[in-house]
């Protein structure tokens, strides 16, 4: 049975790169191709800095969100976020099952993951349980069925999880749009207060000047009456 595993994942708190795991993908079943030769940490961490974590939009709840654009060829990346304004970023190649992603973020949120050891240990463990429950699915059948059954159960698990992942996209981006609104609100609601609180200023100065005028004109008044 092939080994399933995760590329490269990364945990973030603020601008700070906690802890990060990686796994090449030459194995026996080869290589991912050209894209492989490009998919080293630095340019993973380098995808999470840049185009990742500047679209990361919080949600309640152990939700996890499919980046929507293809950031690396070959590859789909996945990220999740926690009450503690902790990112987790998750790449897999295309031929992986989606539910592994979603199952390997939405646990590591419960598991400390300060250091690249204990991730590390955090995955194999995930992984390994869930290697343990894809083979629950096998009968007493020859190897070539069991193979193909298990593709069949991937299957429907990918095609289940993508009509998922687009409604949580859709969600995604209508929190989005819903928070960049009333960014522009707040905003809008600020430089409203300001022209209101610049508009008095000037409207005191005015008032202050032309009482200033008045009493300079009275004074005046009161010289030529009194000294002419």
């Amino acid at each position: 049975m092939r080994q399933f595993n995760v590329s490269y994942l990364a945990v973030v708190r603020g601008d700070n790169l906690v802890s990060k795991y990686y796994r090449s993908e030459q194995s026996e079943y080869g290589s991912i191709g050209k894209a492989g030769k490009h998919a080293t940490p630095e340019v993973f961490e380098r995808l999470v800095k840049e185009m990742v974590l500047p679209k990361v939009v919080h949600l309640d709840g152990n939700k996890v969100t499919k980046v929507s654009t293809t950031l690396l060829d070959g590859f789909d990346c996945y990220y999740g976020t926690s009450d503690n304004s902790t990112v987790y970023v998750c790449f897999t190649t295309h031929d992986m099952p989606k539910i592994l992603p979603l199952r390997v973020l939405a646990e590591l949120k419960s598991m400390e993951n300060e250091t690249d050891k204990q991730l590390d240990e955090n995955i194999q463990l995930i992984i390994r349980q869930f290697q343990e429950e894809l083979l629950s699915y096998h009968d007493s059948g020859p190897a070539e069925a069991t193979e193909q059954d298990l593709q069949e159960i991937i299957q429907i698990m990918n095609d289940n999880i993508d009509k998922f992942l687009q409604r949580q996209e859709r969600v995604s981006l209508l929190v989005d749009r819903t928070s960049k609104l009333n960014q522009s609100s707040y905003n809008f609601k600020r430089k409203a207060v300001r022209i209101k609180t610049k508009m008095w200023w000037q409207n005191i100065k005015l008032c202050s000047t032309l009482v200033l005028v008045g009493l300079i004109l009275i004074f005046l008044i009161w010289v030529v009456v009194h000294f002419a």
